[in-house]
């Protein structure tokens, strides 16, 4: 762990050895959702690294580490850790603009709740994020219902399932990878969950 992941109680950056060429930014704790599968729930961490963190991370610190870890043979940045990235959705713009003048050749995918438009009601949240250089969002959908939604992820916002799927029919205007996900876990009705998918011409992937 370096002095600035010590400093913040735990990894800004971190890696995913089935994806060598891949480094993640770590940046909140903080979530939409209190999903009961979460991983946060069982560990504090993922791949040998500690990502619970202790306060969040300012700018300059995301960015300072992520160039003293990005490697040449890097590919690809996913703004996923922890908490959901958008809930500091300034900062993900900040950092993500910063790769791509640093970094052109590499990129950039947010794994995401699908709830920042809801949160950021005045912005046009799929735009900000295509204009300031992300390539892709994969979004986590986890049920084929409000009902199983609201169960399984337990929204702090009314309106959350509902709000997602309009999240991805706008992203789809700016991006042409969106991906819908779910988690393999009882209950969830992968196939109802990918035909979802299928009706809003987004790809589909259980993780």
């Amino acid at each position: 762990m370096n002095l600035t992941s010590r400093a913040l109680g735990g990894s800004v950056v971190y890696r995913y050895a089935p994806r060598s060429h891949t480094i993640y930014l770590n940046v909140t704790n903080r979530c939409t959702n209190d999903c009961c599968f979460c991983v946060k729930n069982y560990s504090d961490g993922l791949s040998g690294y500690h990502l619970w963190l202790a306060k969040e991370p300012s700018v300059d610190e995301i960015w300072n580490t992520f160039q003293k870890e990005v490697r040449e043979s890097d590919s690809e940045v996913v703004w996923c850790g922890f908490g959901e990235p958008t809930m500091r959705l300034d900062v993900v713009l900040d950092i993500t603009r910063r790769i791509k003048r640093k970094h052109p050749h590499m990129k950039i995918r947010l794994n995401t709740d699908g709830l920042a438009q809801l949160r950021e009601r005045k912005r046009r949240v799929a735009r900000e994020l295509r204009g300031a250089g992300m390539d892709s969002v994969s979004i986590s959908l986890n049920a084929e219902s409000q009902e199983k939604y609201d169960e399984l992820c337990r929204p702090s916002m009314a309106g959350s399932y509902c709000a997602l799927l309009d999240f991805a029919r706008d992203c789809k205007k700016y991006f042409s990878e969106v991906v819908l996900t779910v988690v393999s876990v009882e209950g969830i009705d992968a196939l109802a969950c990918e035909g979802i998918a299928k009706d809003i011409v987004c790809e589909f992937r259980v993780r």
